[in-house]
C-alpha cells in the first residue's frame, strides 16, 4: 500500500508539473502569436544634420537621433505593460532604481473599475506641456528645460479619470543630480500631480502639473509646467511653459570651465503651430528660455528661437504609414547677461534633413 501511494503521489507531481510546463508553453505562443499581449516595435530617425555658430561650421555629419525597442502588450484585460530601451545610450551604470540610463520605461499598469489606473515601474514623470509628452524623435528644437530635463525614474502614479478629465498623482526616486544632493540621492524622493483636461469635446486640451523634488532632508525644488492645446479641424496650437529651480553646471554655454554646479531659476516657453495636410505636414514653433543664477543673483543668459519644419508622410499601408521624411530649420539666439554680459551674443543655425520610422516588427 505504502509503494502504491508514492507511485500515486510520484504521478500526482508529474502531471502537476506537466500541466505547469503546457500552460508556459500556451502563455509564450500567446505572446509570440497574440498582438494583443505582445507587440515590438523599432523606433528610429536619422537625420542629416549641419550646424553653424557666429558664422562658423560646428558640424555637418549624418546622425543617429533615436534607436529604441518597443515591448507593449495587454495580458489580460486590464493588466498592461511597456518597456521601452535606447540603444543609442549607455547601458551602464545601474541606477539606484536597479536599472541602466538607457531603459526609458519598464512599467506594468492595472485598471481598477473605469476610473483608476494604477502604475507601477519605470515610467515618464508626470510634469506638464505638450512638448514635454512628445516622443524625442518627434521634436527638432526643444526649450531649454526639455532638453536636459531627467524624465524617467521609478516610483507609482495614480491616476483618476472623470467626465473626460484625468489626474494623475505620482510619487518617483529623486536622484537626478539636478535635484538631489549627492549626500542625500539614495533616499529622496518627488511628488508630481498633472491635470490631463479636455473641454468643449477635446478642442481644448490641458497638460498642467506641479511638482516638488527632494534635494536634502528639508530642502525641495519645486515646478510648475502648464502646456494649453487648441484643435481646430486640422489646424493644432500649443502653449508650454516650464518654471522650477534646479542644480546646473552650465559652464560649456558660458564658457567657464570652473564655474561648477550652480543653483539655478530656469524658465522656457513654446509656441507651436501645426497645420495637417493629410501627407504634408508643416509647423513652426518659437522658443524662448532664461536661467536666472540664483547665487549671483541675476540672469546668466536669455535665449530666443525658431524652427520651421516640413514632414512628408508618402505612404498609406498601416505598415508604412508612420514612415516620414522631414527637413528642418532652427535659429538660437542666446544672449549673455549678468556676470556674463560682456560675451557676445551667440547665434546657431541648424539645418537637418532625414527620416523616421516607429515600425512594427510583431
Amino acid at each position: 500500500m505504502k509503494k502504491i501511494y508514492i507511485i500515486l503521489s510520484g504521478l500526482f507531481i508529474a502531471l502537476n508539473l506537466f500541466a505547469q510546463h503546457r500552460e508556459s508553453e500556451n502563455i509564450l505562443d500567446k505572446l509570440i502569436w497574440d498582438d494583443e499581449m505582445l507587440n515590438i516595435m523599432i523606433d528610429t530617425r536619422i537625420d542629416l544634420q549641419s550646424q553653424m555658430t557666429n558664422g562658423e561650421l560646428d558640424n555637418a555629419s549624418f546622425r543617429g537621433q533615436t534607436f529604441r525597442i518597443w515591448f507593449t502588450g495587454e495580458i489580460i484585460p486590464g493588466i498592461r505593460y511597456r518597456v521601452r530601451h535606447r540603444f543609442n545610450k549607455p547601458q551602464a551604470p545601474l541606477l539606484r532604481d536597479n536599472y541602466t540610463g538607457a531603459t526609458d520605461q519598464a512599467w506594468l499598469a492595472f485598471d481598477i473599475g473605469k476610473k483608476w489606473t494604477i502604475t507601477a515601474g519605470r515610467q515618464v514623470m508626470q510634469l506638464g506641456t505638450f512638448e514635454y509628452d512628445y516622443n524625442g524623435a518627434d521634436v527638432y528644437l526643444p526649450t531649454m528645460v526639455y532638453g536636459d530635463i531627467d524624465m524617467y525614474k521609478t516610483g507609482i502614479n495614480f491616476a483618476y479619470r472623470f467626465a473626460m478629465q484625468t489626474v494623475n498623482l505620482q510619487v518617483v526616486n529623486s536622484d537626478a543630480p539636478q535635484f538631489a544632493s549627492e549626500e542625500y540621492k539614495n533616499k529622496a524622493f518627488a511628488v508630481n500631480a498633472l491635470w490631463e483636461g479636455n473641454i468643449a469635446d477635446r478642442k481644448l486640451k490641458t497638460r498642467w502639473g506641479v511638482s516638488t523634488l527632494q534635494h536634502s532632508k528639508s530642502k525641495f525644488y519645486n515646478w510648475f509646467t502648464a502646456g494649453t492645446q487648441l484643435n481646430l479641424g486640422k489646424f493644432t496650437t500649443e502653449l508650454d511653459y516650464y518654471l522650477g529651480n534646479r542644480d546646473m553646471d552650465y559652464s560649456p554655454i558660458v564658457e567657464s570651465p570652473d564655474l561648477g554646479t550652480r543653483y539655478v531659476r530656469d524658465q522656457s516657453a513654446a509656441l507651436n503651430l501645426e497645420y495637417n495636410f493629410g501627407r504634408w505636414r508643416p509647423s513652426i514653433k518659437g522658443v524662448w528660455n532664461q536661467r536666472h543664477d540664483k547665487e549671483f543673483d541675476n540672469n546668466a543668459y536669455e535665449s530666443l528661437g525658431a524652427e520651421a519644419v516640413v514632414e512628408f508622410y508618402p505612404f498609406t499601408k498601416p505598415i508604412v504609414k508612420d514612415l516620414r521624411f522631414h527637413l528642418a530649420y532652427a535659429y538660437t539666439n542666446t544672449n549673455f547677461e549678468g556676470e556674463f554680459a560682456g560675451m557676445g551674443n551667440k547665434d546657431t543655425h541648424t539645418i537637418m534633413a532625414g527620416t523616421r520610422w516607429l515600425f512594427k516588427v510583431k
